[in-house]
């Protein structure tokens, strides 16, 4: 538990207004302060025109004084320095000469601090607060959060370190006297001793710090100082670290690596990381990897048979294709000693990110070494960090009362499957099911790529005069339905409440209309300017020249306007069948009544002809109770905010009753369920009693 007394709210007030007086400088820079701000940006991700930036940088500056500052005052205790007087770049440019500690070497940071006029001395004046800190790890990463707001620390992917997680995977990878590498370390959560006035047997001998971020790389400097932990923090890219740089050789590493999608990485240095990967692992890595994954790569570079490593990332490269080739990575390189999960459905023990927090244990091993049980461990309730470090070394397989314990020899496990589900109990009484692709085709809804602009109610359509014929009916969005089938006569309830059900669909080539070309330079599709007359033209052309026109964004979609011609939208049949995509209230199937065709929030299940109306009935019976029993367990996804999602591999996966391998009156029977389900959705009545009732009849099938 954080130490309160560590520093105060005046303390965050000082930093504040110091960061006010900083801001109005970084807005009207002069062209050296430009050059700094520009510098800082490329090197953090920012972009310098945006509002928020000069926000962001003065928060930084004021925090990164203080830092100095504490740092300063700490060595003035111990006769290192005199004390601090005067002009703090005078008084750093001095502490450097005497120390010759390169955390006082200035930055583009500093560069921006001393050429704007702003009150700094009372945040000098507080460099004292956090030499009383007894966790001053923890002390500085919460400043940080409370001065940068996560969507700004997010562009770097940086997440603190909880403290809970930080102990279980220094108890596990660390022994006394050993040299650890913190790569990405930020405020020294994971590396920082446990107390500053007492030794425990995990503290580490000697900590190699690494961060990019020369702020960053600040904070893990002056925390590991207050705390008297030997340490050498290097200000660089950990993928331009070798282990021929360090001094000593590593016997443990402790990473929370930034949470960087490949999308947020610039295109050249995606190229380098990519090329570097493969030449490393030999390997063939997909560039959608996400950043983590490339430190997965790297780190087993400094690591001999025998060292441990403990990384903290999310969990989604155990289900995804990226994470194919780092599974088969982690397989050849270590004995995978143990994955924890905290439970998706859980809250995210960020306190500042949504995303689902996984330890992975490893130990460096040789191709020869056997290699033993990898423990899927997922927690439901957090049981403490001795339980949870038990359960990682020796815990039997079963559930208990905090989670779920899973043991799969490691030779046993396929880098091409998905791992995801191993922390979920399997059922044996569905294990000789077919799937459901046996029965049935499944496929993704129409994407539009704006359904803002295709997909209209019927005001809409009203307003424009937009002919019939244009136009397509399309089940509703998922929020709108509330039981379990679409019928006819639903139409006028989801009019008359201003749904969007109509789909502009007939469209192939409509004389009139601007071709588009999409411009990646701008961002924006362009077109022939004089193709647009003020002359009257029919609804439907009005209508499509007003979306290229005064749409806010349809002309910023790049999948729109790579389509010959921009307006015609996917093609695809009606599914009688209907799944829901994503199910943070439960997934659910749906009985699709009409002739509407489903968007990319559903996936349609077309079943084999074959299968009677009665038959599909009984399938959609077992499916809604199967999502409702969390039978969808194995297949389902989880996304960073805990979001549940299927694909449609994951649905045709799912183990369904087959109908038409069961006798009539079952089929009839079940069916039947179906039917008193629909109803008591639509009369707002118990939907439970009915589930349980379908649960009867399929457990006495199975």
């Amino acid at each position: 538990m954080r130490n309160e007394s560590a520093y105060s709210d005046d303390l965050i007030e000082q930093l504040e207004a110091t960061a006010a007086d900083l801001e109005s400088g970084i807005a009207d820079p002069s062209p050296k302060i430009q050059a700094a701000v520009e510098s800082w940006c490329g090197l953090h991700g920012y972009v310098p025109s945006d509002d928020a930036t000069p926000s962001i940088i003065a928060n930084q500056a004021a925090f990164g004084l203080l830092l100095k500052a504490t740092l300063h005052e700490w060595y003035h205790r111990r006769g290192g320095l005199p004390e601090f007087e005067g002009n703090a770049q005078e008084q750093f440019k001095i502490a450097y000469e005497e120390t010759g500690d390169s955390a006082f070497t200035a930055c583009a940071l500093d560069e921006i601090l001393w050429g704007v006029e702003a009150k700094t001395i009372a945040v000098t004046e507080a460099r004292d607060q956090l030499l009383e800190s007894t966790q001053p790890a923890t002390d500085i990463g919460h400043l940080y959060e409370t001065l940068i707001a996560g969507n700004h620390r997010r562009v770097l992917g940086q997440h603190r370190t909880p403290t809970e997680l930080a102990e279980l995977m220094r108890t596990w990878a660390v022994s006394g006297d050993d040299t650890v590498l913190d790569p990405g370390m930020g405020a020294g959560e994971l590396s920082a001793p446990f107390h500053p006035d007492w030794e425990i047997s995990t503290d580490p001998g000697r900590v190699n710090g690494v961060d990019r971020s020369p702020l960053a790389a600040l904070m893990g400097r002056v925390a590991q100082t207050i705390s008297g932990q030997r340490h050498e923090t290097r200000r660089t890219d950990f993928f331009e670290l070798d282990p021929a740089d360090l001094t000593q050789d590593v016997d443990a590493i402790l990473c929370n690596p930034p949470y960087t999608r490949h999308e947020s990485l610039s295109s050249a240095y995606k190229d380098k990381l990519n090329a570097q990967a493969e030449n490393q692992t030999e390997l063939e890595i997909p560039k959608t990897s996400p950043l983590y994954a490339y430190f997965y790569y790297h780190l087993g570079r400094f690591l001999d048979t025998g060292d441990r490593a403990a990384v903290l990332t999310p969990h989604h490269f155990l289900s995804r294709g990226f994470g194919e080739p780092l599974k088969q990575f982690l397989l050849r390189e270590f004995d995978i000693k143990a994955l924890l999960l905290d439970n998706p459905k859980n809250e995210s023990k960020f306190e500042t990110a949504q995303t689902t927090s996984m330890v992975v244990l490893l130990e460096a091993t040789d191709d020869e070494a056997d290699v033993g049980a990898t423990r899927f461990i997922r927690v439901d309730n957090d049981p403490g960090v001795q339980t949870k470090l038990e359960a990682a070394r020796h815990g039997s397989c079963g559930e208990t009362d905090w989670g779920v314990i899973n043991c799969i020899e490691q030779s046993e496990l396929n880098p091409e499957e998905r791992w995801d589900n191993l922390f979920e109990p399997t059922s044996d009484e569905r294990s000789d099911l077919p799937p459901l692709s046996d029965l049935a085709d499944v496929h993704r809804g129409l994407q539009t790529g704006e359904n803002d602009f295709f997909c209209l109610s019927q005001d809409q359509v009203d307003d424009w005069g937009i002919d019939p014929q244009c136009l397509s009916r399309i089940v509703p969005s998922r929020r709108y339905v509330d039981g379990y089938d679409i019928r006819p006569e639903d139409w006028n309830d989801y009019d008359s409440h201003g749904r969007p059900t109509w789909l502009l669909y007939y469209l192939d080539q409509v004389p009139g209309v601007p071709e588009t070309t999409y411009n990646d330079d701008t961002g924006s599709a362009d077109w022939a300017e004089d193709s647009l007359t003020t002359d009257p033209e029919p609804p439907i052309i009005e209508y499509l020249r007003h979306g290229l026109t005064d749409h806010e964004t349809l002309s910023t979609r790049s999948t729109v306007h790579g389509r010959n011609p921009w307006y015609r939208v996917e093609r695809g049949d009606t599914a009688p069948i209907l799944v829901t995509v994503t199910g943070r209230s439960g997934f659910r199937a749906i009985d699709n009544e009409t002739d509407a065709r489903h968007l990319n929030s559903y996936y349609g299940i077309y079943p084999d002809p074959e299968i009677t109306r009665q038959g599909e009935k009984a399938l959609l019976a077992y499916l809604n109770y199967l999502f409702g029993d969390s039978g969808i367990a194995q297949q389902q996804r989880v996304l960073a905010d805990g979001l549940p999602k299927v694909e449609p591999g994951d649905v045709k996966n799912i183990p369904v009753v087959d109908p038409r391998a069961l006798p009539r009156d079952i089929v009839a029977t079940l069916a039947k369920c179906f039917d008193d389900l629909c109803e008591a959705a639509r009369d707002d009545q118990s939907e439970t009693a009915v589930i349980e009732r379908i649960g009867s009849i399929v457990r006495q099938v199975l």
